[in-house]
C-alpha cells in the first residue's frame, strides 16, 4: 500500500487514502472470496449445527435463488452492500415468491453474513436494514370437541390410525409421531417420551435422535384412554408379527403399517385427507389437529404455560396463537367471567 498523502489545513492533520487502499484497512484479504463461494463453505460448517432436512432446504435455497443471483452479479465479500441484498428481495418478489419464502431466504443470507463478521473478514453485515415483504399471518383452522371425536372413531379403520390417535389426542407434531418407538413407551410407568423424530426431505424419510427444539424434548404420562389404546395397539402388532414371520419388518415404530413397516410422513398426510372426507368433516391441515388439542385444552382452563409444556413449544408466543382460534362464544365465556359487573345508576 503506497503511503498515504497528508497535509495540514485549519489545523488539522489530513490524511488522503486511495479507495482500494481504505478497502484494505477495512477488510481482511479473506474479503475477495466470492459471496456464493464463501456460502457454500458456510453451508458445509452447518451441517453440524442444523437437522439433515432443514440442511436440505438451505442447499436448495441457495442452488435455486441465492447463487444464480449474486453469482451473475460476481458479489464478493467485500464489494457486498445493502442495495444488492434488497434488489435479491425485490427480484424474488417481483417473481411472485411469498414472503413467507422470501423472508426465509433472507434469513439463510443473513446467518451467513453474521458468520462471516464474526471471523472478523467484514467490518459490517450488508444485509441488515433490508426491507422485507409483510408477511400475513396464517389462521389454520380447527375441529371442535364434536368434530374431533368423530374424526378419532373414523381414524380406527384407517392404517394410520396410531399416528391420528397421537396428533388428535395430544396433540403431538407429524414428526413425532411417526417417530414414537415402543422403546420410548413405558406403559407400566405410564409415560411416553418424544425424543426422537421422522422427518421427509426430498423424497426420503430421516429418522434421527433429535427433535424440532430443545423444549421439544418432552415426557408424557399417559392417560387411561391412551393406555389402554397403546396396549391394545400393541398386542394388535404381536398378533401381525406372527402372521407375517420372517415377512414382518422389525422396526420398534408405534406407526406401521400390518407388516411393522414405518409409516412414511407424506403416507400420514394423504391418509389423513382420505379419512376426514369419507367423514364429512371440514378440510384442514394434519398439524391443525395439534392446534385442535391446544385449544381444547385452553377451553378446559390449562395456562398457556402449561399448555405450552405439554406441546414442546420453544416460545409461548406460539403457544398464544391458540387464542386465535377460541371460538367467539367462548370468548363472551371469559368477558363475563373476567370482567366485573358495573353498576349504573
Amino acid at each position: 500500500m503506497e503511503k498515504p498523502h497528508i497535509y495540514e489545513e485549519d489545523g488539522c492533520i489530513h490524511f488522503v487514502l486511495r479507495p482500494e487502499d481504505l478497502m484494505r484497512l477495512r477488510y481482511s484479504e479473506e474479503a475477495k472470496t466470492s459471496l456464493v463461494d464463501f456460502m457454500d463453505q458456510w453451508l458445509n460448517l452447518m451441517k453440524t449445527q442444523v437437522r439433515e432436512n432443514t440442511m436440505d432446504g438451505y442447499r436448495y435455497v441457495f442452488n435455486k435463488h441465492i447463487k444464480p443471483f449474486f453469482g451473475a452479479r460476481g458479489v464478493t465479500l467485500a464489494t457486498a452492500r445493502p442495495k444488492d441484498f434488497q434488489d435479491f428481495v425485490n427480484r424474488k418478489f417481483e417473481e411472485g415468491l411469498s414472503p413467507t419464502s422470501i423472508v426465509k431466504f433472507h434469513s439463510i443470507l443473513h446467518k451467513c453474513m453474521k458468520y462471516a463478521v464474526a471471523l472478523q473478514i467484514i467490518p459490517l453485515n450488508p444485509s441488515d436494514n433490508v426491507m422485507l415483504p409483510k408477511r400475513q399471518s396464517f389462521r389454520g383452522q380447527v375441529y371442535d370437541r364434536t368434530q374431533l371425536n368423530i374424526f378419532l372413531a373414523a381414524a380406527l379403520h384407517s392404517p394410520a390410525e396410531a399416528a391420528f390417535v397421537l396428533a388428535g389426542t395430544y396433540g403431538l407434531r407429524r414428526s413425532e409421531a411417526a417417530g414414537l418407538r415402543w422403546s420410548a413407551v413405558d406403559l407400566r410407568a405410564r409415560t411416553l417420551v418424544i425424543n426422537h423424530t421422522a422427518v421427509q426431505s426430498g423424497g426420503r424419510v430421516i429418522y434421527a435422535d433429535n427433535v424440532k427444539t430443545k423444549s421439544s424434548f418432552r415426557t408424557l404420562p399417559l392417560s387411561d384412554s391412551l393406555k389402554r389404546y397403546l396396549s391394545d395397539l400393541r398386542r394388535r402388532q404381536n398378533e401381525n408379527r406372527k402372521r407375517y414371520g420372517k415377512q414382518y419388518h422389525k422396526s420398534d415404530y408405534v406407526c406401521c403399517h400390518e407388516d411393522g413397516s414405518p409409516l412414511r410422513p407424506d403416507y400420514i398426510t394423504r391418509e389423513f385427507e382420505r379419512v376426514c372426507r369419507n367423514a364429512a368433516l371440514p378440510r384442514i391441515r394434519f398439524h391443525d389437529l395439534r392446534h385442535s388439542v391446544a385449544t381444547i385444552l385452553l377451553q378446559q382452563g390449562f395456562s398457556l404455560k402449561q399448555i405450552q409444556d405439554w406441546l414442546g413449544h420453544s416460545d409461548i408466543a406460539t403457544t398464544a396463537n391458540v387464542y386465535a382460534h377460541v371460538p367467539y362464544v367462548e370468548k363472551i365465556s371469559i368477558a363475563k367471567g373476567a370482567t366485573p359487573s358495573i353498576m349504573i345508576n
